[in-house]
């Protein structure tokens, strides 16, 4: 897989950095989190940019046990939900040098081992296609600007220590998002479940399906009403006419 690295420098000006060979794929064998302020980082996962996992909008992101968050089977990373609750997390690759937003370009990110009888839910809220198995143990859903992916009902398959290697049980309860061109990307993680335990959800990019796949086309949000941009306009005209006064 190819991944194109591009620094942003600012609105005006964007810098081509180093192609990534099309041998390598993201490195997340090097995450540490900090259980303070809710921030999980994977440092240098491509060339010259880190991974930065964090919550979004104030909200909280609770962990059954922090140390669970970062790297899992030496090169994939992991993400730790306490059972009872939800985690929504903004995903952003971060240029090093500049402490700027990297673009990457192709990115095929895989999630496994959603299962504990439909307990665990992950949500994707960017725009991105949506990779199963044809035959996928998951429950599939999607809503305008969301595809929600639903633990298998049917099964609770062993934990993934080789995500090179699955079990056909193990590829039926995993999903690959592809996006094009991404320099961050929404996730929510609803870990199902009494309170006291937690759901690991184990991610890698360097993974491809066995068998025949579906793609899911990332539903358009609904679009704000003409009416709402008229408002929205309204009021930043009321606040100007306001601060002349």
């Amino acid at each position: 897989m190819s991944h194109t690295v591009k620094m942003l420098l600012g609105a005006a000006a964007i810098a081509a950095a180093p192609t990534i060979s099309s041998a390598a794929s993201l490195d997340f064998s090097a995450g540490s989190f900090d259980a303070v302020n809710d921030v999980l980082t994977f440092s240098n996962v491509a060339a010259g940019t880190d991974l930065v996992v964090s919550t979004i909008g104030g909200t909280s992101w609770a962990s059954n046990n922090d140390a669970r968050n970062g790297t899992a089977n030496g090169d994939d990373g992991r993400i730790n939900v306490a059972t009872g609750t939800m985690a929504d997390l903004r995903f952003s690759f971060i240029n090093r040098d500049t402490g700027g937003a990297a673009t990457l370009a192709d990115i095929d990110l895989a999630f496994f081992d959603l299962d504990f009888a439909g307990q665990e839910k992950l949500t994707l809220r960017t725009a991105a296609s949506t990779i199963t198995r044809v035959d996928t143990a998951l429950g599939v859903s999607t809503e305008p600007g969301s595809v929600t992916l639903t633990g298998a009902s049917d099964v609770n398959v062993a934990n993934v220590t080789d995500s090179s290697s699955l079990t056909e049980d193990q590829e039926k309860a995993a999903v690959i998002f592809s996006f094009d061109s991404v320099s961050s990307f929404d996730l929510s993680f609803d870990a199902g479940g009494a309170l006291g335990s937690g759901r690991n959800f184990i991610f890698d990019d360097d993974f491809a399906f066995t068998t025949d796949t579906t793609t899911i086309d990332f539903p358009a949000p609904v679009p704000l009403p003409a009416a709402g941009f008229l408002l929205i306009g309204g009021l930043g005209a009321l606040a100007v006419a306001r601060r002349r006064s």
